[in-house]
């Protein structure tokens, strides 16, 4: 979906009930909330998603806007579902302090997150989660999901000055704190997925 009048066509037709229409939203997106939510180290990206799904295909009819309009409102509930789900789990740890005797077991990963963890998005995300949580915020919405700086600026509810600022310093750190190694055999040192070394893309994603 990258013809925007194409997805605008779309968004209109997924407002009016096409449920067909609605699909094509969720093919093009949801691998970008999945990316957002496992970059904030939340434990059950895809269940988060799907409260986010719920929650557009409920507004969806009273929504009016472009594809930037949908991304920004996209995203806006997705930070707000994270919010969201941090605090009920804050919530279910105090509970369970209280009334758990004894530690639970903590769940064997599953062959999916296995997977996962070998894919270099998911080591480049990875990276990202180590970064403070403004600025990891502050990448995900602006790298990962291609939002503009406006844009991440409404969702953090902060200056677009402060959001460079946090996407700049947050660039130059992975640059400097997670420099690969050098190739063995003596050639070009490789760049890892996702990791944004170089001046100028930090500089075209910081403006």
């Amino acid at each position: 979906m990258t013809d925007t009048r194409g997805v605008d066509d779309v968004i209109t037709r997924a407002a009016a009930g096409d449920a067909a229409a609605l699909g094509e939203l969720w093919r093009a997106h949801q691998h970008l909330l999945l990316r957002y939510f496992r970059g904030r180290g939340m434990n059950d990206p895809e269940d988060l998603a799907s409260v986010v799904w719920i929650e557009v295909a409920r507004g969806l009819p009273t929504f009016s806007g472009d594809a930037a309009t949908f991304r920004r409102w996209l995203f806006t509930i997705a930070a707000r579902r994270r919010i969201d789900e941090i605090r009920r789990d804050r919530r279910r740890r105090e509970r369970d302090d209280v009334l758990l005797a004894v530690d639970q077991p903590t769940p064997a990963p599953g062959a999916d997150e296995d997977a996962d963890r070998a894919a270099s998005l998911d080591r480049a995300l990875g990276l990202v989660s180590t970064l403070p949580p403004d600025q990891a915020e502050a990448i995900l919405l602006r790298v990962v999901a291609d939002l503009t700086v406006a844009d991440v600026a409404d969702i953090m509810e902060r200056t677009e000055g402060s959001v460079r600022v946090l996407v700049h310093r947050g660039l130059k750190r992975l640059g400097t704190e997670f420099t690969p190694r050098p190739a063995p055999t003596g050639g070009d040192t490789p760049q890892r997925p996702g990791h944004v070394t170089n001046p100028e893309q930090q500089a075209m994603y910081a403006s």
